[in-house]
């Protein structure tokens, strides 16, 4: 074929492109028009408070801790166990520890069992709380000489109960205050970063405060509480014996740690994960590393109108130290450009590709019945069949030049419906990423107590959703907390210095304390999971994605029981050729190997199979045991 015949081809190809793009835009504006306001989903809540840098950190982030506890056991005192979700019990159910309740009269018995069977942490919720008996101060002293730490939340007066811990401790305890004027803002200490972590340093957004504490000699402010411009205690630390109590004037109970976390009640929740966190160390669940990248939705692998000035994104991607992934459509794959396929081919440490729907048809994946609403209907049947379309296209694309899209599929304008996840399964996707501001569509969503709080969410169809902000949601600070990837995203209209990007690079960075890694959206969902290590059944995975990488940092083979939750049916775990057994999948990993564990079903594929992973030689970087 003539070099004349292949230019008048691919002319042909982009002024569709074009076309298509084109037609598709001017109908989103005339169904905004016709019908903004009727989305046919309801909006999902989500933080929008402001996060400030109040003050810088004086020093980096701790590691984790390399001192394991004896027991993966918390105890939770309360004057009713029963009433609410206890703060400290959700915050330990999060954390994968075994969480043991009690109330005051039964708080004798469960503070014996955690001096004698050295419980790492205690809590006591003091609302309601007027005294406590002898015997169960007596203990409380005894256990903190042994090097506990007591988490006392609810101090919202003085009383009693206080000064005779006061008096049996030999401390001055923090007493709870009332606010004169309504709080604006929660800070946390800088100089306290192995408590405060991601936060040190940093203002939140919080309204719902209406107590502080008083100073108390021998005690460091860990938190503050700004109200009428001036700064008043909220969290305080006090070394007692061998242990430490951690005393906050939040509140003690919650209607579900998720609806905590949108809007944020920060002096709620934070300041008692901060401290289970700490004191647990790699008992308690973590993710293996700390993950970002940036996404750039719609660009064609081409410069020029459709595309991107590829080599400018790639210098910008290795001065800032970033992964940048494009989520293309697979419909203009036909028009790439073979200089940034090799390009990004040979860069994949900073530039990726992944799938961003099939056409791009508009909400492409939008409800299949819908008369009257923002968006045109999409039978399933047409769904699935876009689906297949898009992989197709994929693959052949990847067989003719060597480079293969991310097996991730950002949605366009949104998150579709679950009814085609089991699609989405079968082809060999290992997640869907797209903007946190919806649940899929047409489905109630789950009452999954950390529904949103994960790496992934698993509660629709088993199949896994990684969430992402955008450019100006500062709550990526709560992402690196909660141990999810950072994901930003924005589009093709981005500054041509990624200027924006760079900033928040630099942000996420300065938070990590230099600590995230940068990766393609596929090695982000490979290491979408979950690692503890529990002093009784060793190292625990749970795995958040179709795939797996699992790393092993030490100097010592590491036997990892992986288990898989939510998942579809008919689908087992598989590593290597080591299958899934009514007990589970136990893993061995070589000191400094890595091993891939799959979700594989009898009718299931593999997309563009035997990547090799490109944070091998980072792995995690928190190894003890």
């Amino acid at each position: 074929m003539s070099t004349r015949t292949e230019r008048l081809r691919l002319a042909g190809r982009l002024a569709a492109a074009v076309a298509w793009r084109t037609v598709w835009a001017v109908e989103d504006k005339v169904r905004s028009f016709l019908w903004g306001g009727r989305l046919g989903f309801e909006m999902r809540p989500t933080s929008s408070q402001w996060v400030s840098v109040i003050e810088s950190r004086r020093v980096g982030l701790a590691a984790a801790s390399s001192r394991l506890p004896r027991t993966s056991c918390l105890g939770v005192i309360a004057r009713d166990p029963g009433g609410g979700q206890l703060v400290l019990a959700e915050t330990g159910r999060f954390y994968g520890l075994e969480v043991r309740h009690a109330a005051i009269e039964g708080a004798a018995a469960l503070l014996d069992r955690a001096v004698h069977e050295g419980w790492p942490v205690v809590g006591l919720a003091m609302e309601g709380v007027e005294s406590l008996p002898e015997p169960v101060l007596e203990l409380v002293h005894a256990y903190l000489d042994e090097g506990g730490t007591l988490i006392i939340t609810g101090l919202t007066a003085s009383g009693g109960a206080l000064h005779a811990l006061s008096g049996h401790l030999g401390i001055t305890v923090p007493e709870g205050r009332s606010l004169d004027r309504p709080a604006t803002e929660v800070v946390f200490s800088a100089r306290h970063p192995a408590f405060t972590q991601e936060f040190a340093g940093f203002g939140v957004e919080d309204s719902s405060c209406r107590w502080s504490l008083s100073g108390a000699i021998g005690s460091e402010t860990l938190a503050w509480i700004r109200s009428a411009g001036n700064l008043y205690p909220a969290v305080a630390g006090i070394a007692c014996g061998h242990g430490r109590v951690v005393l906050s004037a939040g509140a003690s109970t919650i209607s579900r740690l998720s609806q905590a976390m949108a809007p944020l009640q920060a002096l709620t929740v934070l300041p008692v994960m901060m401290a289970v966190r700490q004191v647990y160390g790699e008992t308690a669940w973590r993710p293996p590393m700390s993950l970002a990248n940036f996404l750039i939705d719609d660009p064609a692998l081409r410069g020029g109108r459709l595309g991107l000035d590829y080599k400018r994104i790639l210098e910008q991607a290795r001065e800032h130290g970033i992964h940048v992934t494009v989520a293309t459509i697979p419909r203009e794959l036909g028009v790439a450009s073979p200089d940034v396929v090799a390009l990004m081919r040979a860069n994949s440490r900073w530039l990726s590709a992944c799938y961003h729907g099939s056409d791009h048809s508009g909400y492409e994946f939008y409800l299949p019945e819908a008369h009257g609403k923002r968006y045109r209907a999409r039978p399933i049947a047409a769904q699935q069949l876009a689906l297949h379309r898009a992989v197709n296209r994929g693959e052949r694309f990847a067989h003719r030049t060597g480079f293969a899209l991310d097996r991730v599929m950002v949605f366009p304008h949104g998150v579709g419906s679950p009814l085609i996840f089991a699609t989405l399964q079968s082809l060999g996707f290992l997640s869907a990423c797209n903007f946190d501001d919806r649940y899929p569509l047409g489905a109630q969503p789950p009452q999954d107590y950390d529904l949103g709080m994960r790496a992934a969410d698993l509660g629709w169809a088993g199949f896994p959703l990684i969430w992402r902000r955008g450019l100006q949601d500062p709550m990526f600070v709560l992402d690196l907390f909660l141990g999810r990837p950072a994901i930003t995203f924005g589009h093709k209209g981005l500054a041509p210095d990624l200027e924006p990007f760079a900033q928040r690079a630099d942000d996420l960075h300065r938070v990590s304390n230099g600590g995230v890694q940068w990766a393609s959206l596929e090695d982000v969902s490979r290491h979408c999971y979950l690692q503890r290590y529990d002093p009784i059944r060793g190292w625990e995975v749970s795995m958040l994605s179709n795939e797996t990488c699992l790393h092993n940092p030490d100097s010592r083979s590491r036997t990892y029981r992986v288990e898989r939750p939510n998942r579809p049916d008919g689908y087992l775990l598989t590593a290597g050729s080591a299958a899934e057994k009514a007990e589970g999948l136990e893993v061995t990993v070589a000191p400094g190997a890595s091993q891939t564990v799959r979700l594989a079903g009898s009718h299931s594929r593999l997309v563009s199979p035997a990547r090799v992973c490109s944070l091998d030689g980072v792995a995690a970087q928190r190894s003890s045991a």
